[in-house]
């Protein structure tokens, strides 16, 4: 098999992150989660907003991805 620069799994992981939708599976999905959950974490350390920032952020970024599992499930299911 050949392999390109597009195969690689740091960017798979940027392009199932950049989607719109979910990921197409749910092992990938967990990956782009737990990346996010711990750049946000990063950011908002360095950062160091105020509490109610911090909280919208994290609510938007939670209710993101349940949308996110709760269109994967439909799909993931499927196959």
């Amino acid at each position: 098999m050949n392999t390109t620069q597009n195969d690689s799994p740091l960017a798979n992981l940027v392009t199932d992150a950049s989607r719109f939708g979910p990921a197409p599976s749910r092992g990938r999905e967990v990956a782009v989660i737990v990346t996010t959950v711990v750049l946000m974490a990063a950011v908002l350390a360095i950062v160091q907003p105020t509490i109610v920032f911090t909280a919208i952020a994290c609510a938007l970024v939670v209710g993101n991805f349940a949308v996110r599992w709760a269109l994967g499930t439909r799909k993931w299911g499927s196959r």
